[in-house]
């Protein structure tokens, strides 16, 4: 017969989370895919701050996806990442062709996507979460104007 171990966890083997790690959040450029943040070379310029077993929440600021994200090693230009959880929050949308004469651009979260007059580069109105709320706004505007 075998005896049973005795295996007892020493104080010194825990501690609270934000003692032990760092947990970061990402605000992805526009356009980012999941593939870009698993890249070691797209923590190039972060990576002196992070260390292993670090967590990073990656959000692509369209609202698109999240990530969750484990450093698993970190050197002076690269983090090598495991994805811990991948949300995909939103499908791209088919949005109807716009006017020749705007543009939408997503300009962060607090401006958000913004239609733009190409003429002059001036924004035409701000504010809009999703894209199809600036498109459908672009249109009804393009109506009432012309």
């Amino acid at each position: 017969m075998t005896e049973k171990r005795a295996v007892v966890l020493q104080p010194a083997r825990i501690g609270l989370a934000e003692e032990r790690r760092q947990d970061w959040v990402v605000n992805a450029a526009e356009g980012t895919t999941i593939q870009d943040v698993l890249d070691p070379g797209y923590w190039a310029y972060t990576c002196d701050r992070m260390s292993p077993y670090d967590h990073i929440d990656v959000r692509l600021e369209t609202g698109e996806w999240t990530a969750e994200l484990l450093v698993l090693a970190v050197e002076r230009t690269w983090a090598r990442v495991h994805m811990l959880h991948y949300y995909e929050l939103v499908k791209p949308e088919t949005l109807p062709a716009l006017p020749v004469k705007y543009d939408i651009q997503w300009k962060g979260p607090q401006r958000k996507h913004v239609v733009i007059r190409l003429s002059d580069g001036e924004p035409v109105q701000e504010g809009f979460g999703q894209k199809a709320e600036a498109v459908a706004w672009l249109q009804n505007y393009e109506r009432v104007t012309s």
